[in-house]
């Protein structure tokens, strides 16, 4: 059996030639999730329309095409008959994967934003190499949480989501932004604001807390209400402000040291534009916090680190660093001073 999958026009803004690659390199992933043996994923143009093949010994089941749907790329998916793609395509109904409407991702626009549908594929990938489903009760932290991009994929996924992020201008938009958005989408939820750590007021680190739930008879359960939090905080310090254990994925966007510096554990390399050192001083508390057979997924500038440097990192702190061929596809040029990246490393 063959399908061809038409790519969502949103991920070619950016970088249309290598959002092929990128696709292809997610689906491999997703397809060992499958309940079918997938012999091929490819990219074929058919009149002049660029798709992404994936190649099976039988049918794809429901729970396949749910798995598909997910995926970032994904805008449209066809199930080829005849020896050849122009004898005909017959289109599959997606699943809608959505506890949150995913315009919660779109509707904000700041300069340095990353694009969302690259955001997605970092949290499936995350989760596809992680020990977890999509239907485990899922908690993802974003250590450099920036304006909430991943918090905010994470919602539309239904997991329950945390961030910790150094500026406190940045921690307090991404408040007011979700607080606005469940208001205007007349969800019922309950704020709350917390301590977390320090000794007295003076060194006190808060969390600012969401429940909310996206109807009203789910949210009157308070186990089945979902959570978001924010912290502005150091990310070293994670393992202080969440119990160990508590996280199935660590996601998130390094500065990549243009407009934004990596602030590390040496107060004398803040604005470095080399990630390495922040990386080092805050993976013993990710690791803490991490459950054993979650994931952590950076993407970051690999024009100032090199992928063996960053893995070396990862390795000499305990960490399996994902590197079959489907892991190592996903490099690309964001501009002349950007060229991204990704590692994907479980905790064994």
């Amino acid at each position: 059996m063959k399908y061809l999958i038409l790519q969502n026009p949103g991920h070619n803004r950016v970088y249309y030639k290598e959002a092929a690659q990128l696709a292809v390199s997610e689906l491999s992933i997703a397809s060992k999730r499958l309940s079918v043996k997938c012999t091929d994923v490819g990219i074929q143009e058919v009149a002049g329309v660029r798709y992404i093949t994936l190649t099976c010994d039988d049918e794809l089941s429901s729970q396949d095409i749910t798995v598909l749907s997910r995926l970032s790329f994904v805008f449209a998916i066809f199930n080829q008959f005849g020896l050849h793609a122009e004898d005909g395509l017959l289109p599959i109904s997606l699943e809608v994967c959505e506890y949150l409407d995913s315009k919660i991702s779109t509707i904000q626009k700041y300069a340095g934003k990353t694009n969302e549908l690259f955001t997605k594929m970092m949290v499936n990938v995350a989760l596809l190499a992680s020990d977890y489903n999509y239907d485990d009760d899922i908690r993802l932290l974003d250590p450099v949480a920036g304006r909430g991009t991943t918090l905010n994929e994470a919602t539309v996924y239904g997991f329950s989501a945390f961030g910790i992020e150094i500026e406190q201008k940045s921690v307090h938009e991404n408040q007011i932004f979700f607080k606005k958005h469940l208001q205007n989408e007349r969800l019922k939820f309950v704020a709350d604001k917390r301590m977390v750590y320090g000794k007295n007021k003076k060194e006190a680190i808060y969390m600012h807390e969401f429940e909310y739930a996206n109807s009203k008879e789910v949210f009157k359960n308070k186990e089945e209400r979902k959570q978001l939090g924010l912290i502005c905080g150091n990310s070293q310090d994670a393992d202080k402000y969440f119990k160990k254990n508590c996280f199935n994925l660590i996601v998130g966007d390094l500065p990549y040291g243009i407009a934004h510096g990596n602030t590390g554990a040496n107060k004398s390399t803040t604005g470095t534009r080399n990630p390495s050192e922040l990386v080092e001083s805050c993976l013993p508390a990710w690791k803490s916090v991490l459950k054993k057979g979650g994931t952590i997924v950076l993407a970051w500038n690999s024009f100032v680190l090199s992928r063996l440097k960053l893995a070396e990192v990862f390795a000499t702190s305990g960490f399996k660093v994902l590197d079959a061929k489907p892991y190592q596809g996903f490099e690309h040029m964001v501009d002349k001073s950007i060229k991204r990246d990704i590692i994907v490393a479980k905790k064994i």
